[in-house]
């Protein structure tokens, strides 16, 4: 399916961002494609680099779609913000889900843990006539790490410790030039 060359209206980009999460929702991989230009892009926090296009959306669908079985945004702690002019709008959202299967992605298997997560973000995206071409994810990732039990607590001795092995991780390549 190819874009319109007719700018969204904020009629258009409220019924897309439901139509958007209903097929999230449902778990419809083929549905969620069919909103996306064939280029797409999508970044996320937890990727390493951005999908680039629908094949690469659908494998990353299909992948959390198994490690979260009953991944679900709840229609109301999802609002849409719109920018027309620019042909931009703002998700904010929660998800929640259970780990009850490994997510297998590019970055590595991460095995599943039967956990429970609650996650809150936004994402930013951009359209191009009524498809979405480029679309960016914001949350906590490392809260959503925690939840899942592959971090500790964010308050805690350990976390501090990962922070600052991090932070003089970072200032050891400034020094040496390696970044």
């Amino acid at each position: 399916m190819e874009s319109t060359s007719k700018p969204m209206t904020e009629a258009a980009m409220r019924a897309f961002a439901k139509t958007h999460f209903d097929a999230w929702n449902a778990h419809d991989v083929d549905a969620a494609v069919a909103l996306v230009t064939d280029d797409v892009v999508w970044e996320d926090p937890s990727f390493e680099k951005p999908v680039l296009g629908k094949a690469e959306m659908a494998d990353r669908m299909r992948a959390l779609f198994v490690a979260f079985p009953d991944l679900h945004f709840p229609e109301e702690l999802a609002h849409a913000h719109t920018n027309v002019a620019d042909g931009e709008s703002v998700l904010t959202w929660t998800f929640t889900a259970t780990m009850m299967g490994d997510l297998v992605a590019p970055e590595g298997r991460m095995p599943a843990t039967g956990k429970k997560v609650q996650v809150s973000g936004a994402t930013f995206n951009r359209f191009r006539g009524d498809l979405l071409s480029h679309f960016t994810m914001y949350y906590d990732s490392l809260d959503m790490l925690h939840q899942l039990g592959f971090l500790p607590s964010s308050t805690g001795i350990s976390m501090r410790a990962v922070m600052l092995a991090d932070y003089l991780g970072g200032k050891a390549k400034k020094a040496l030039h390696l970044t």
